[in-house]
C-alpha cells in the first residue's frame, strides 16, 4: 500500500500541475481574443472619432456650413438630412455644431469587410485580364480568337479533363501488368514471459493471367475515352470560334453604321442651319423649315441609336472574348470587304462527315460502349492469378543469456500459388492453391512446408452480372441511335449553312445595286434643288435613303462573313473556306 501510494502521489501532482497549466493557457488565449476584440473595437471608435472630428473641423466655415445645413430658428435640437441609398444618415445639432453619424456608415464598412471576405479566389471565381486605362488597343480576327481561347472557362476544364483521360490510361495499363509490394517489419513480444524480437522482409506479388479480357477491353476504353476528350476540346473551340466571328463582325456593321450617320448628321445639320437662316430671313416657308427640322430629328435619332448598337455590339465582343467589360477595345475598318468563292453543298457535307468534331465524338462513343459490353461479358468468364511471396525471416530470444546460443539467422519465407474464381448463375466458386515455406518461429527450431487448397462457394453474390450486362446493350444501342441523330442534324446545319451564305451574297448583290441607284438619285435631286426643282427637304430625304441602302449593304457583307463561319463551323474546320480582306 505504501509502495502504491509512493507511485501514486508524483503522478497526482503531475496531473495536477498540467491541469493548472493548461487552464493557465485557455485563459492567456480568451485574454488575448478579448484584447484583440477592445483594440479592433478602439480602432473603430477611434476613426469614427476622426470622422466626427473631420465633419467638425468642416463647419468652421460658416459659409460651406450654412450652404449644407440650414439650421432652423425655433429652436429645434437637430435637423435629419435625408441621404440618397446606400449613403450614411447625417444631422445637425446647433447647439455643438457636430454632425451625428448614424449606424448606416458602420455597416456599410461591414458590407465591405464582408465583401472582401466572401469573394475570394477559394470560391472558384475567375479573373478576367484587366487592361485598365491603356485598354486592348486596336484586335484582329485572329486576336480576339486567341484572347478568347486563352481566357475560355470550358475550354481549360477540357484542358484538365484530357489530362485526367491520360492517367485513366496509364493506370488501365499498369492493371495489366503485376502488383507488387516490398515490406520491412520489426517487432517484440514474449512468450512464455520471454522477450523476443522478430524481423521480417519480403516481396509480395500478384500477376493476372486470364480475366476473360476485362483488362484488355478496359484499357481500350479508356483509350478511346482520351481521344472524346481531345475531340470534345476542339468541340468546345469550335463553337466559341463562331460565336467570336458573329460578335466581331457584328461590331464592324454597327461601327460602320455609326460612321455613316455620323457623315449623314454633318450634313443635315449643315443643310438644316442654311435652312433656318433662310426662315429668319423670310425667303424659306415655315412649312419647309419644320419639314427639315423634323428630318433632323430623325437623323438624330438614328446617330442616337447608332452609338447604342456599337456599345451593345463592343460588349457582346468583350464577353465573347471574356475581358473586362470596362477596358476599350476597337477593331479596324474596312473588315467587311468580301470575296466571294463558291461553295458546293456536297463538298461541305462531305468534309463535315470527316472532321466535324461531333461526328468524330458520338463514333468514337459507339466504340466506347462497344467495349463496355466487352467488359460487361468478361465478367462472366473465369479469372485466374498468380500469387507469390520472397522473402528472408527470423524469430529470436531478446535475452540470449537464458538460451546460450541461441542467435538464428534468417530464414527463406516464400509461398507461391494460383487463385481462380468461376461465376455461375448469379453465384462464384473459388479454388486457391498454395503451396509455402515460413521460417521457424522463436517456439520451433524448424521451419514449416505446406500445400493448402481452398475451395469456397458463394451464393448469388454477383446477380449483378446480368443486369451490367443488359445495361452495357442498352447504353451501345443508345449510342448508335446518337450516331445517327448527329449525322442528320450535321445534313440539316450544313445545308442551311450554304443557303445562308448564297442568300447573303444575292443580298450583297442587290444591296450593290440599290446604292448605286440612290447615289444617282441623290445626285439627280442636288442638281433638280440647285435649278429649284426640289427642295432641301427631298435631298435629305434622298441622303436618309441612301445611307439606308449603305447599312443594308454593310449587313449583307457582315451576314456573307458569318454565315462562311457557319460553314467552317458545320464542317469543324476554322479556316476550311477563307477570303481574304481586300
Amino acid at each position: 500500500m505504501l509502495t502504491h501510494s509512493n507511485n501514486f502521489k508524483p503522478s497526482f501532482f503531475l496531473l495536477l500541475s498540467g491541469v493548472f497549466f493548461w487552464l493557465l493557457f485557455l485563459s492567456a488565449i480568451d485574454y488575448r481574443g478579448a484584447s484583440l476584440a477592445a483594440d479592433s473595437a478602439d480602432r473603430e471608435n477611434r476613426s469614427d472619432r476622426e470622422e466626427i472630428k473631420l465633419e467638425t473641423t468642416g463647419l468652421e466655415d460658416r459659409g460651406a456650413a450654412e450652404e449644407e445645413i440650414t439650421i432652423p430658428e425655433n429652436g429645434a435640437s437637430k435637423k435629419e438630412i435625408e441621404a440618397p441609398p446606400n449613403e450614411r444618415t447625417i444631422s445637425a445639432s446647433p447647439d455643438s455644431g457636430l454632425l451625428l453619424i448614424t449606424e448606416n456608415e458602420t455597416k456599410n464598412k461591414k458590407e465591405k469587410i464582408m465583401t472582401k471576405q466572401v469573394f475570394t479566389r477559394e470560391l472558384g471565381l475567375i479573373d478576367v485580364p484587366i487592361k485598365g486605362k491603356e485598354g486592348w488597343g486596336i484586335l484582329s480576327l485572329d486576336e480576339c480568337i486567341a484572347i478568347a481561347v486563352k481566357n475560355h472557362l470550358p475550354l481549360q476544364i477540357a484542358e484538365k479533363s484530357m489530362k485526367l483521360a491520360e492517367m485513366r490510361v496509364f493506370e488501365a495499363r499498369r492493371n495489366m501488368l503485376p502488383s507488387v509490394t516490398l515490406l520491412f517489419e520489426e517487432g517484440t513480444g514474449r512468450v512464455n514471459a520471454r522477450a523476443y524480437v522478430t524481423r521480417k522482409q519480403y516481396i509480395e506479388g500478384q500477376q493476372p493471367i486470364f480475366h476473360g479480357g476485362e483488362l484488355y477491353y478496359t484499357m481500350k476504353q479508356t483509350e478511346v475515352n482520351l481521344q472524346i476528350t481531345k475531340t470534345d476540346y476542339q468541340k468546345i473551340k469550335n463553337e466559341l470560334v463562331l460565336q467570336v466571328k458573329k460578335a466581331y463582325y457584328t461590331l464592324a456593321k454597327t461601327k460602320g453604321n455609326l460612321k455613316l450617320q455620323t457623315e449623314l448628321s454633318k450634313e443635315v445639320e449643315k443643310i438644316l442651319n442654311m435652312m433656318r437662316k433662310q426662315f429668319e430671313a423670310g425667303v424659306s416657308s415655315k412649312l419647309e423649315f419644320l419639314n427639315v427640322n423634323s428630318q433632323s430629328s430623325q437623323v438624330k435619332y438614328q446617330l442616337t441609336a447608332a452609338r447604342g448598337d456599337v456599345s451593345v455590339a463592343e460588349l457582346i465582343l468583350k464577353q465573347a472574348i471574356n475581358i473586362d467589360p470596362r477596358d476599350r477595345i476597337d477593331i479596324a475598318d474596312g473588315i467587311l470587304e468580301f470575296k466571294k468563292i463558291a461553295v458546293d453543298f456536297e463538298s461541305v457535307l462531305t468534309a463535315a462527315f470527316l472532321n466535324r468534331p461531333e461526328m468524330k465524338i458520338n463514333s468514337l462513343m459507339v466504340d466506347y460502349y462497344n467495349y463496355a459490353k466487352g467488359i460487361a461479358k468478361a465478367k462472366g468468364w473465369p479469372k485466374v492469378d498468380l500469387l507469390g511471396q520472397w522473402g528472408l525471416a527470423k524469430d529470436e530470444y531478446a535475452s540470449p543469456d537464458q538460451l546460450p546460443g541461441d542467435n538464428r539467422k534468417m530464414w527463406q519465407q516464400w509461398y507461391a500459388g494460383v487463385k481462380t474464381s468461376m461465376p455461375f448463375w448469379g453465384s462464384t466458386g473459388e479454388y486457391v492453391w498454395i503451396r509455402e515455406q515460413w521460417a521457424p518461429a522463436v517456439s520451433t527450431y524448424q521451419g514449416t512446408e505446406a500445400n493448402t487448397s481452398t475451395y469456397k462457394f458463394k451464393f448469388l453474390d454477383k446477380l449483378d452480372y446480368y443486369s451490367d450486362k443488359k445495361l452495357a446493350e442498352i447504353d451501345f444501342d443508345k449510342a448508335r441511335q446518337e450516331f445517327n441523330k448527329i449525322r442528320q442534324d450535321i445534313v440539316l446545319e450544313a445545308r442551311e449553312s450554304c443557303f445562308g451564305y448564297e442568300k447573303a451574297v444575292m443580298q450583297v448583290d442587290t444591296a450593290l445595286n440599290k446604292v448605286k441607284y440612290q447615289e444617282s438619285d441623290l445626285e439627280f435631286t442636288r442638281m433638280k434643288r440647285g435649278m429649284d426643282e426640289a427642295q432641301d427637304s427631298n435631298v435629305i430625304e434622298s441622303m436618309i435613303k441612301l445611307a439606308q441602302e449603305k447599312f443594308g449593304c454593310l449587313q449583307a457583307l457582315a451576314e456573307c462573313h458569318t454565315s462562311l463561319a457557319s460553314i467552317n463551323k458545320a464542317i469543324g474546320i476554322e479556316d476550311y473556306f477563307k477570303t481574304d480582306s481586300i
